[in-house]
């Protein structure tokens, strides 16, 4: 699979998409996307053929062997020339589960390389690019069995194209799943920009290099406290208590609240920048189009709320990639409801009051900054000796209170009413009949 088949299938569609090129067919596709989208198709429907005939002589090649459902007795033998089968029985009910993902995982490392060749040849448009990468991925299948160690099996290719490399290497059957589906997904993207102009894509990073910063000072902080865990043989959840602790009445770590204010207070400062530019748009024409000041609010708020639950999901999904890559171990644990409750609901309750108080204050004062200043003020309520025992409401979305064992669902009822007293603050101003642009 890794000298000779993979190889095989990558050598063949090199020659395939260098063959099949033609600019006529270009023009009439319209994009370089469209062509890679086409291409890619029919790649697909090949890898799909090959598999079928590679099953089908495994099929004929076993017509003579006894049948069964379940695996055989040989497969529980705990010996070094044994290891495949009893690697893959002791992860797998059945053998047909094992094979069923086998073949998934290999159609997607596959797919992915071929869709990786596609970007390279409609970058350069020459086929020893092409063959370069097949050295290259020949090479570095090579190096996956005796030079790369075994410390390092992110970097083994045969863990992505042999499902039982990627359960020993990583102890995880969605390790080498995720790994790829992480990389398709980027592929993905590329290809969803490659028609764009260069100069405008510099452009957008210069324009867009805070938000940018942002997700890097995410990631970074993610990475960082999963790694400190490693050793500690913690199940997969508690990373979202580890990485996101914040601050309690009982704990204070001065990284901890860095991290906390980078990533749901500096979640705000976009929020911040956002509602700038709706107050800067408002107008009697704005008053006009929408005929109250409430549809104006109601045509742009539940955008800002939509973002708070891709950032708590997209935060969440992330955490759990890096641990799953790291080999966490998917384990259940008792608080695993308690956990996922806090960091959504509870998170969601904590970003809601934070958005509505920076509202309140920007329309109140006719000055966004004063607000997000507000809000940094507030987080003072957050270092020990200013807690109040919780009286201001921040950093109640910080996870280590469930070290505390915290009562969940008095820190919503608490956030729900100081939204709901927001909210009516709000619909006041909101309703002013003297308010001035």
């Amino acid at each position: 699979m890794v000298y000779y088949v993979f190889p095989l299938m990558v050598f063949l569609s090199s020659i395939y998409i260098n063959r099949t090129f033609d600019y006529t067919k270009l023009i009439r596709l319209g994009s370089y996307k469209n062509w890679i989208v086409t291409k890619a198709k029919q790649l697909i429907v090949f890898d799909l053929y090959f598999i079928g005939l590679f099953l089908g002589g495994i099929i004929i090649t076993a017509i003579n062997t006894p049948f069964s459902m379940g695996w055989s007795d040989i497969g529980t033998i705990n010996e070094s020339g044994n290891v495949i089968l009893y690697t893959l029985q002791s992860h797998f009910s059945t053998p047909f589960v094992a094979l069923a993902i086998q073949i998934g995982l290999f159609l997607l490392t596959l797919i992915t390389v071929q869709l990786i060749m596609c970007v390279l040849y409609a970058r350069f448009k020459k086929q020893s690019v092409l063959h370069y990468l097949n050295v290259l991925l020949f090479v570095f299948g090579t190096a996956g069995f005796k030079i790369i160690p075994d410390s390092l099996p992110l970097l083994k290719a045969p863990n992505y194209l042999l499902l039982f490399h990627g359960v020993k290497s990583f102890n995880s059957i969605a390790t080498p799943v995720i790994i790829i589906i992480m990389m398709l997904t980027i592929t993905l993207i590329i290809v969803n920009n490659i028609d764009r102009n260069r100069s405008s894509m510099k452009q957008f990073s210069t324009a867009n290099y805070p938000l940018i910063a942002y997700m890097s000072l995410c990631l970074l902080g993610i990475s960082i406290n999963i790694e400190r865990y490693v050793n500690e043989d913690l199940p997969i959840w508690n990373m979202l208590t580890v990485t996101f602790t914040g601050t309690t009445n009982e704990m204070y770590s001065l990284l901890a609240f860095a991290y906390y204010v980078v990533v749901f207070i500096g979640f705000i400062y976009f929020v911040q920048l956002a509602l700038q530019r709706y107050l800067s748009d408002m107008s009697y024409f704005t008053i006009i189009r929408y005929r109250s000041m409430n549809r104006w609010f109601l045509s742009w708020f539940p955008k800002i709320v939509k973002s708070i639950i891709t950032l708590l999901l997209s935060l969440m999904v992330v955490t759990f990639l890096i641990a799953g890559l790291n080999g966490y171990a998917f384990d259940s644990t008792d608080n695993l409801f308690q956990t996922i409750y806090h960091f959504i609901i509870n998170g969601f309750f904590q970003l809601l009051f934070y958005v509505l108080l920076v509202i309140i204050v920007s329309i109140f004062t006719k000055d966004v900054l004063k607000s997000f200043i507000s809000l940094l003020v507030l987080t003072i309520f957050m270092m020990p000796g200013f807690r109040l025992n919780n009286f201001v409401p921040v950093g109640l979305n910080s996870m280590g209170y469930l070290l505390e064992n915290e009562q969940l669902f008095y820190i919503s009822l608490k956030l729900i009413g100081y939204i709901i007293i927001e909210a009516i603050v709000l619909i006041l101003l909101l309703n002013k009949k003297d308010y001035t642009f």
